[in-house]
């Protein structure tokens, strides 16, 4: 049993050995790249490299770009709301400055704040008186003799001044009246005056009194931006005839007095006309008055437009106290002409029309010299240019206006306007 159970008696050492190729390939060993492959995968390396530094440039520079574009849009969109702020601001502002005072008050009655006084001279009626011869003997007994009546004249100076312009009765034309109280004839001239084709009626004005002479207001109340047609005021005032005024009701400073009545008493950079209650006419400009005088001397009737159109002398003016488009524009016109105490006129000028030019204001003064007239004013013009007689337009307007104020002459006295 010996061979089985015993140990060799030499035991060798334990061989290592490499793992085995489990593909059954060959063994691959690394292999050394020469000079040109190597050189060839660094530049590819560098290429692709500097592309993408390139495309992450580009990229910054996009996302710088992006911002600036931004703040524009963001300062354009900011002016943008600027002009619209501005533009509402502006519109609320003349909305409650020039629209809404005259929303609400356009229909503010205005009264008068005083009367202007003047105290009429009385009529005197002429002292009737009978001499009898005086004797030294006794007195005889009186005869009885019926007494002679003394013939009064009861016709105001102006009427026994004018008497070849009234009539005993009423007497109308279709451009003249006349009566023992009123005469009013219109002469219409057609063709060239000063270069120019023009149409103007003057209409040659006699009244007996002052009272004949009134000024109406639109609806018969002084209402802050009153308006109605001319032909309706005509009518309801009992106008024989009638031409615009001076669009006083806009306007609430100045000095404006009515038919005696004082509404303002302040002082303004117009010229000033008034109509004094001894019918006289006077035309300042702002320096050569004082509100408080006016009235204190009578006036009657005061109008504030302008401006004056003759000076001192009785001479056409060639520079004017007003705006350069009012004396310039070639445009319809109306004025008030003066002669003496009971003697006027009125002079209304169409325009703007194939028949009339229309005239500045150096050829309106013009005419009021021409005329013989020695006191003139500048009333409202353009379409508000009318002349009414017997209710009815007697020129051709340039277009259709309400108005604020009429002047008129009347048999009637017992207007309020």
């Amino acid at each position: 049993m010996e061979g089985r159970h015993s140990s060799p008696k030499h035991s060798a050492a334990p061989v290592r050995r490499p793992a085995s190729n489990t593909t059954g390939a060959p063994e691959q060993r690394p292999v050394r790249a020469n000079s040109e492959d190597e050189y060839r995968v660094r530049h590819e390396t560098r290429v692709k490299i500097k592309a993408d530094q390139e495309a992450e440039n580009t990229d910054r520079a996009v996302q710088i770009r992006k911002p600036v574009k931004n703040r524009g849009d963001s300062v354009f969109r900011q002016v943008i709301l600027d002009i619209v702020m501005t533009g509402v601001i502006l519109v609320i502002f003349a909305f409650f400055h020039h629209v809404l005072p005259r929303i609400t008050e356009k229909n503010t009655v205005i009264r008068p704040v005083s009367t202007v006084n003047v105290t009429q001279p009385a009529t005197q009626t002429p002292e009737v008186t009978s001499k009898l011869p005086v004797t030294s003997d006794a007195p005889a007994d009186p005869v009885e003799t019926e007494p002679v009546p003394a013939v009064i004249d009861n016709r105001t100076e102006w009427q026994k001044k004018f008497a070849d312009k009234f009539s005993d009765e009423i007497v109308i034309t279709d451009n003249s009246y006349s009566s023992p109280n009123v005469s009013v004839t219109i002469d219409t001239f057609s063709g060239t005056y000063n270069g120019f084709y023009q149409t103007y009626y003057v209409a040659d004005i006699y009244v007996a009194g002052i009272e004949n002479f009134k000024t109406y207001f639109a609806n018969n109340q002084y209402t802050y931006y009153g308006a109605q047609d001319a032909e309706a005021m005509a009518r309801n005032s009992g106008a024989i005839i009638s031409m615009n005024g001076d669009y006083c009701n806009n306007q609430k400073s100045g000095i404006l007095v009515r038919n005696g009545e004082v509404y303002y008493d302040d002082p303004m950079e117009f010229d000033l006309c008034v109509l004094y209650y001894d019918g006289t006419v006077e035309t300042y400009s702002p320096s050569e008055y004082v509100p408080a005088d006016v009235i204190a001397a009578g006036a009657y009737q005061t109008w504030k437009f302008g401006p004056k159109l003759l000076d001192s002398n009785g001479k056409a003016m060639t520079s004017f106290n007003t705006t350069y488009v009012v004396e310039k524009e070639e445009a319809p016109r109306s004025g008030f002409g003066y002669y003496e105490p009971g003697h006027y006129c009125f002079v209304v000028a169409d325009g703007r029309q194939n028949h009339a030019r229309g005239m500045v204001l150096t050829e309106f003064a013009q005419l009021f010299e021409d005329l013989g007239c020695v006191r003139a004013y500048n009333m409202d013009g353009g379409a508000s240019s009318v002349l009414t007689f017997n209710g009815s337009k007697y020129n051709i307007p340039s277009g259709y206006r309400e108005l604020g104020e009429i002047l008129l002459i009347t048999e009637t006295t017992d207007i309020d306007g």
